[in-house]
């Protein structure tokens, strides 16, 4: 009987191990991957272009601003209270809108800059799983993440530059 169990104990062990030996792992760095792309160069210039149309019309704002400051500062002690009023009414619009105008910038850049980066990272990703397939990886981890759990491995970013076309 005990022997018995021990060629099953044997058995299973020796399962495992050729189960844990035909596992093998990748890694590589996929924001790097990503920037090496080169519709990357044309996407980040479309992105900066957005910008730079934002920036010009915050300053615009921004010098709108200053300015109805400095014109009630120098007049306010000269002015009748409704027009004093007023002047502050139009002081503290523009302050809101140029602050509501910043927001809503940032949420139009950061969509602008995820709707084209989209397809490119669904791309890469695709050659990643494809790779992967293809060379019999079990795990292909990420490093750019820092969080690889697996400092082993063989890097697989040559593979997946060659599978995207780089």
């Amino acid at each position: 009987m005990k022997m018995k169990n021990i060629f099953i104990l044997m058995a299973l062990f020796m399962g495992l191990s050729f189960g844990v030996q035909a596992q093998k792992f990748g890694h590589l760095d996929a924001q790097s991957l990503l920037q090496s792309l080169p519709e990357i160069a044309e996407i980040e210039v479309t992105i900066q272009a957005t910008a730079n149309e934002y920036s010009s019309e915050i300053q615009k704002m921004e010098e709108d601003l200053y300015n109805k400051q400095v014109e009630y500062q120098s007049k306010a002690a000269t002015w009748p209270d409704a027009i004093r009023t007023q002047k502050e009414k139009e002081i503290q619009a523009l302050g809101q809108g140029l602050q509501e105008f910043g927001q809503t910038a940032q949420l139009d850049l950061s969509k602008l800059e995820e709707s084209l980066l989209t397809p490119l990272i669904e791309r890469v990703t695709v050659a990643i799983q494809e790779v992967g397939q293809e060379h019999g990886f079990t795990y292909i981890f990420d490093s750019s993440m820092r969080v690889t759990l697996y400092n082993g491995g063989e890097d697989v970013t040559d593979l997946v530059m060659t599978k995207l076309g780089l």
